[in-house]
C-alpha cells in the first residue's frame, strides 16, 4: 500500500506525560505506551491512563501489548480494561496467532483499531506469508526486527532490518504498513523513500537515556519523516 505521501510518525515507548506532550507538539500523529511486563519501557495501565488523558485531541494513542500467552477470554479482558484508558489502538507485539488475532477482532468494539507486529528476518517468503496471513484481521500491519537470540524486549532494541524486504511486503498487502526497528532521525528519510510505509515508528532512537525522551531528536525525526525544514533553534 503506496498511496500514504506524507507518513504518519508513532513515537512509542513514552513513559511521562511530559515526553509525550512534548512529542505530540512535536508533531507526532500517535503516542505509544508499552504495557509489557519486564520490558524496559514498561508502564501499567493507570500511568498510561494520565498519559493519554493530558494528549491533545487528535492524537492516537496506543497500547504495546503481548497477548500470546493468553487464552482468547483472558485476552479479550485485557484489551477490555485498554479500552476503559482511553486507547483507540492496540498493537499486538507478541506471538498472537492468526485464530487469536481474528477471535480477538470479532469480538472487540470496532472503534479500537488493531495493528499486528510481524518481524522481519532474512527470511523474505516467510515475512511476507505471515504479512498477508494477518492482513485480513487487522487495521494496520508493523514491521518491527526480529532480534535473534531473544532478548524479551519489545521493540525499542534499535536493530534495522533489510529494508528491501520491508518493500516488498508494503507492495503486496492493503493494509497500511508501519515501518519499525532501528530508525532514528538520520535514518527516518532514507528509510521511507525505500520502503514508502504508511507511517513510521520510533521508540530508542529518539531517546536521550532509556524511558525518557530527547526533545532535540524527536523534533528532527518528525521533520525528517515528513520532509519538513527546521530551523537551527531546534
Amino acid at each position: 500500500m503506496t498511496t500514504n505521501q506524507i507518513p504518519k510518525v508513532k513515537i512509542c515507548g513514552n513513559t511521562t506525560p511530559e515526553d509525550a506532550i512534548m512529542a505530540a507538539y512535536a508533531g507526532a500523529d500517535a503516542i505509544g505506551v508499552i504495557n509489557v511486563a519486564s520490558t524496559k519501557r514498561y508502564i501499567d495501565l493507570e500511568t498510561a491512563k494520565q498519559i493519554f488523558l493530558a494528549l491533545p485531541i487528535f492524537i492516537s494513542k496506543v497500547v504495546v501489548v503481548a497477548l500470546d500467552t493468553m487464552p482468547v477470554d483472558a485476552a479479550y479482558d485485557q484489551i477490555q480494561s485498554i479500552e476503559r484508558i482511553g486507547a483507540d489502538c492496540i498493537q499486538l507485539h507478541g506471538e498472537e496467532s492468526v485464530e487469536l488475532v481474528t477471535e480477538l477482532r470479532k469480538r472487540t468494539n470496532s472503534r479500537m483499531r488493531l495493528i499486528k507486529k510481524v518481524g522481519v528476518s532474512t527470511d523474505e517468503r516467510e515475512c511476507l506469508e505471515n504479512a498477508l496471513a494477518y492482513e485480513p484481521v487487522v487495521d494496520a500491519i508493523l514491521l518491527d526486527t526480529v532480534v535473534v537470540g531473544g532478548t524479551g524486549e519489545t521493540g525499542g532494541t534499535g536493530k534495522e532490518h533489510d529494508w528491501r524486504i520491508s518493500k516488498q511486503i508494503v507492495e503486496r498487502v492493503k493494509t497500511p504498513v508501519i515501518l519499525a526497528g532501528g530508525l532514528n532521525p538520520d535514518k527516518v528519510a532514507r528509510a521511507i523513500a525505500q520502503v514508502k510505509p504508511f507511517a513510521v515508528d520510533v521508540s530508542s532512537g529518539v531517546e536521550r537515556e532509556i524511558r525518557r525522551k530527547d526533545e532535540f531528536k524527536v523534533k528532527r525525526f518528525v521533520a525528517a519523516a515528513k520532509h519538513i525544514k527546521t530551523s537551527s533553534h531546534i
